[in-house]
């Protein structure tokens, strides 16, 4: 998806509650505030947010992979 969306959308887009979304603004989500005082938020913005608790692997394949060797 790309272009602006307010929070509520925003919020669904990323499947986490309105509080969080806003959580997330006050945690350096980038994101616009109008003069009417609307902020508005990049599709793009969200996803790059997120991808700092991107998983590099699968924790639970690391979690038997470890217990193998060990027993090995």
């Amino acid at each position: 998806m790309s272009g602006w969306v307010k929070i509520k959308p925003a919020a669904r887009y990323a499947g986490i509650s309105e509080r969080t979304m806003r959580d997330w603004l006050k945690d350096g989500l980038v994101h616009s505030r109008l003069p009417s005082g609307t902020i508005l938020i990049r599709y793009e913005q969200i996803d790059q947010f997120l991808k700092q608790y991107e998983a590099k692997e699968n924790k639970v394949d690391q979690i038997v992979n470890d217990t193998l060797r060990e027993l090995g």
